[in-house]
């Protein structure tokens, strides 16, 4: 069996990989081939772990029978075509997803992104911004969305006094279970907290922002195209909203054209969310567990139907 490692690690994770994976199986590391070495590599590859470019892997060579990516998001493999199991990398970087857009928006109602503005310019404002500061355990917030890192968000709001609302279209443990029903409940919300897949493009748009709560605060830790970006910085010119708080925008990197740079109601954390020095380690982690699964032959835990797209 060929296993070809694709994935970027570190290299004590990288020597922990293979440490972990069948000692009878040959491996194969990317940095050691050519670009035509590569590809003529992927064509007689049982166990792809990766994410290699799409016209790199397309078509999808017949031989990979198990694929292990490396991230939580796939959209750029859904039009391929693929009939082996493939898999992500499941909720390990929901935790870190939640603390850093739970963090901007602290961060956001207590000032600190102008109070860092204020050091910069060695300007001593004080509480002359109490007016412009929030408390965040006071708020009404709804989480866009149901899966892991929205119930990551749900449990550390909750445990700052907020009352939160979850949507999801058939999750029964969401509060709201519809578009229409969002929207009448938007006008009682004081935060909304936007961890939607890429599947639902543009999905926070005008009509949504017109029916927001005046004031509130929009934040986004889902994919950068399920908000209108034009719709949102209009929501923050005109006031509709007090703020943003963006781990994610529609172009990444952001093109140094937009207003979302200049303004200063809006954190941009710049996908950083799921990073952490330790990151490469919680990979291993689940690459092993999921590649263990395959090769007994059971059901891989973060199985995913790449034609989803999320």
């Amino acid at each position: 069996m060929k296993i070809l490692i694709y994935a970027d690690l570190q290299k004590q994770y990288l020597e922990d990989l293979i440490r972990q994976l069948p000692k009878d199986a040959e491996i194969v590391l990317k940095q050691e081939l050519s670009e035509s070495e590569l590809k003529e590599a992927l064509k007689t590859t049982e166990v792809l772990i990766g994410n290699p470019a799409v016209e790199l892997i397309n078509p999808v060579p017949a031989s990979i029978q198990f694929w292990q990516l490396e991230n939580v998001g796939f959209e750029q493999y859904k039009d391929l075509k693929y009939s082996g199991i493939a898999a992500n990398v499941g909720n390990m970087s929901a935790a870190a997803c939640a603390e850093t857009i739970v963090a901007g928006v602290l961060g956001f109602y207590r000032g600190v992104h102008l109070m860092v503005r204020n050091q910069i310019e060695n300007k001593w404002v004080g509480e002359k911004l109490e007016n412009e500061l929030s408390i965040l355990g006071e708020k009404q917030v709804i989480i866009l969305g149901s899966g892991a890192i929205a119930e990551h968000v749900k449990t550390m709001l909750t445990a700052f006094g907020c009352r939160v609302k979850m949507t999801a279209k058939s999750d029964p443990d969401a509060d709201i279970h519809s578009f229409d029903k969002l929207l009448k409940q938007l006008v009682y919300t004081d935060l909304v907290v936007n961890t939607l897949p890429g599947n639902l493009d543009k999905y926070v748009s005008a009509p949504f922002f017109e029916a927001v709560k005046q004031g509130a605060l929009y934040a986004s830790i889902g994919r950068g195209n399920t908000t209108d970006e034009t719709a949102l910085v209009e929501a923050l010119e005109s006031g509709k909203l007090c703020g943003a708080v963006l781990d994610v925008t529609e172009k990444e990197p952001l093109p140094e054209n937009r207003k979302l740079w200049k303004m200063t109601n809006v954190i941009l954390t710049q996908h950083t969310g799921a990073a952490h020095s330790e990151r490469d380690r919680d990979k291993v982690a689940k690459f092993v567990e999921n590649i263990g699964q395959y090769l007994k032959g059971v059901k891989v835990k973060d199985q995913i139907t790449l034609t989803d797209g999320y």
